[in-house]
């Protein structure tokens, strides 16, 4: 109990430097901010630099001391990682410099970009994954406890799904792949399994990941089992025929499940409008 209140006061100390005149302040233990960002349901920006990078030094100038950073200062938990002495780096993989990792708190990593990067660039990168991780982080917990129940594998595969309907352009294409690993950690944890119905649940929630025409094929020779997953090829179709302007399709969906409320979230919240 000591220790966790003893982390919780240098984890609230080290917040109040972070956000300390709204400027970024680097933390340089990578394991302290996984800690942190933890805690605080964040993401971790790692710079791996050294002193001897040029283009590393034009960052700072150009990048990281700029009062367009600010906004981000509370938001990100922020690491410098020195390689001055060489490349060798447990956590992440470096072959030139600046290197930077966008990454959450089990060093899962989001974003990987290698060379000087513009103001604009990282303004673009870093607003993109400006969200709340409240329910993927309180997901992966859940999973990390018990990582054999399939459950809640597929909560977590959800939540990146539902994360990558909700933000910008340059972080849909990694919550979408973050989503296909958990379905696919689900389907194996399945194969132990006799259950057929839930078997069929993830097949048809899994086409949320692939594309129109391959989610098609797959929902067209899927015969639901339960009324359950009927709605939800339902939803589904919906969704999809209208993303290949096929809308009498869609709407024909829609019309079975219009009333209904969906499991995990809202599959076609941002359709609705349209398939009226």
């Amino acid at each position: 109990m000591r220790e966790l209140k003893k982390l919780s006061l240098i984890s609230i100390c080290l917040l109040i430097g972070f956000i300390a005149n709204g400027q970024i302040h680097w933390m340089s233990s990578y394991a302290e901010a996984k800690k942190i960002a933890k805690e605080q349901n964040k993401l971790i920006v790692v710079d791996c630099w050294a002193n001897w990078c040029g283009p590393c030094k034009k960052m700072d100038e150009d990048v990281w001391e700029k009062d367009n950073m600010e906004i981000y200062a509370a938001k990100y938990v922020f690491v410098k990682l020195d390689l001055s002495s060489g490349f060798s780096n447990p956590d992440f993989l470096v072959k030139a410099i600046p290197k930077i990792f966008i990454t959450d708190a089990w060093n899962n990593q989001f974003e990987s970009i290698t060379g000087y990067q513009s103001l604009r660039r990282m303004e673009n990168l870093l607003t993109a994954y400006s969200f709340s991780l409240e329910d993927i982080y309180k997901s992966t917990v859940e999973l990390e406890k018990d990582d054999e129940n399939v459950g809640k594998a597929l909560q977590l595969a959800m939540c990146y799904q539902e994360q990558s309907t909700l933000v910008e352009r340059e972080a849909v294409k990694s919550l979408s792949y973050k989503s296909r690993m958990c379905f696919k950690q689900t389907e194996k944890l399945l194969k132990k399994s006799k259950n057929k119905d839930l078997s069929q649940k993830v097949q048809i929630l899994s086409c949320l990941n692939k594309s129109g025409k391959k989610a098609l094929k797959v929902l067209n020779s899927c015969k639901p089992s339960n009324e359950e997953n009927e709605n939800l090829k339902a939803a589904l179709l919906a969704r999809i025929y209208l993303s290949l302007e096929q809308v009498d399709n869609a709407k024909e969906q829609y019309a079975k499940i219009k009333d209904l409320q969906l499991p995990y979230y809202d599959f076609i919240a941002s359709e609705r409008k349209q398939l009226q």
